[in-house]
């Protein structure tokens, strides 16, 4: 695969900070600055007191992903026909934002069931509702992805099997992570139930939730379901999502959640244009799933990390550089636009991917982020610097 800043493709750009001294040696210069490392920038002397940023990942799953393009023109009509922009506006914050779209998207569909339609891509689906017509899980999984896609947002697919010796309900099931820049993590998003999980607050991802659920027996978790947010424990399932006609009841209760014992992470979100790259999908499982015979695929070493990698990031690195530190930075942006940054607070400009920064006697404060073609902020990188005058 070639990675370029090209719309539509995963974005890679080279991000490293120098800063130099003549007092250091060469070799010294070149290392990357650490939170709480001491600089020298000819005769001045400082400190780095705040290094906060995202890592740029690279990896074999990484590469796996196809996202889908600012360029699609079904996505400005997915947008447009079905006013999204106008379903979100109430929001305050990005995540409010998306826990709209998520709701928007269960209450969209009328009918559960079998689906009784051919209709493919959540145009197809869109319109066969209207008309309609019933669908399950997966066609609720197509929808928010590529509506999520439409307005800025990754949410990519998972494909959810439970163990055989594990209970009642459905076998398999499609659910979604969204990646959050308010949060700076993946955030489980069910659209089926309109849910999503929490522990002391804090959203989780899918497979934080699965270690929850399965090891500490899911007592420490809240789910959260609906745009007014109506909070659920364990001890409160089944809960009732709704009633229909050739269906019976749709029940959230302990069935529901088992099928995250496997998660496979399907790496595409172009759902508008094909189906999901099962092909390419990898799938965590450990000792939870034994005896259960599913897909073969690869399965990540380290399930907390792998899948787990930050996207829309301004990763930061730092050197010397004579009198200044050379900033650089490297992102994995679907459809990037520009990196921004901002000193001292002041007004936010765009940058390239390496520049020099030099800093002034005192605190400092330097911001990073990145911005897609759609106009989405990234997660903030902050890099704190106190200097004072040498001697």
């Amino acid at each position: 695969m070639k990675f370029q800043a090209s719309v539509g493709r995963i974005t890679f750009l080279a991000l490293v900070v120098v800063t130099g001294s003549a007092a250091i040696a060469s070799d010294d210069s070149r290392q990357p600055l650490k939170q709480d490392d001491a600089v020298t920038l000819i005769a001045r002397e400082g400190v780095v007191t705040k290094l906060d940023t995202l890592p740029y990942v690279e990896s074999e799953y990484t590469k796996r992903y196809k996202f889908d393009s600012y360029d699609n023109p079904k996505l400005k009509e997915l947008r447009d026909r079905y006013h999204l922009d106008e379903v979100i506006a109430p929001g305050k914050t990005e995540f409010d934002r998306q826990v709209l779209l998520l709701d928007w998207v269960n209450h969209r569909f009328k009918k559960f069931g079998k689906p009784s339609s051919p209709a493919r891509g959540a145009l197809g689906v869109l319109a066969a509702v209207d008309e309609g017509h019933s669908f399950f899980c997966s066609q609720y999984g197509d929808v928010l992805v590529s509506a999520a896609a439409s307005l800025g947002w990754v949410d990519r697919p998972l494909a959810l099997r439970r163990p055989d010796n594990r209970g009642q309900g459905s076998t398999e099931h499609t659910s979604s992570e969204i990646w959050s820049n308010q949060y700076r993590k993946w955030l489980l998003f069910d659209p089926t139930f309109a849910m999503y999980v929490e522990k002391d607050g804090v959203p989780l991802s899918a497979y934080e939730f699965r270690q929850e659920w399965f090891y500490h027996d899911g007592t420490d978790v809240t789910f959260v379901m609906d745009k007014d947010r109506k909070r659920y424990r364990k001890s409160d399932m089944p809960v009732l999502r709704g009633r229909y006609a050739g269906f019976g009841d749709l029940i959230f209760d302990p069935g529901a959640t088992d099928v995250y014992a496997f998660i496979g992470y399907v790496p595409n979100t172009d759902l508008l244009d094909r189906g999901s790259d099962w092909g390419n999908m990898f799938i965590t499982r450990d000792k939870i799933c034994d005896g259960t015979q599913w897909h073969k695929r690869p399965t990540p070493a380290d399930p907390a990390r792998d899948p787990y990698f930050p996207i829309n990031q301004a990763a930061v690195t730092l050197t010397l550089e004579g009198p200044a530190l050379r900033v650089r930075l490297k992102t994995l942006t679907p459809n990037f636009k520009t990196y921004l940054i901002r000193v001292d607070r002041g007004e936010w400009t765009a940058q390239r991917e390496t520049f020099a920064w030099v800093p002034r006697d005192g605190a400092n404060r330097l911001e990073i982020k990145t911005v897609n073609q759609f106009g989405v902020d990234g997660p903030i990188s902050t890099v704190e610097l106190e200097m004072k005058t040498g001697k």
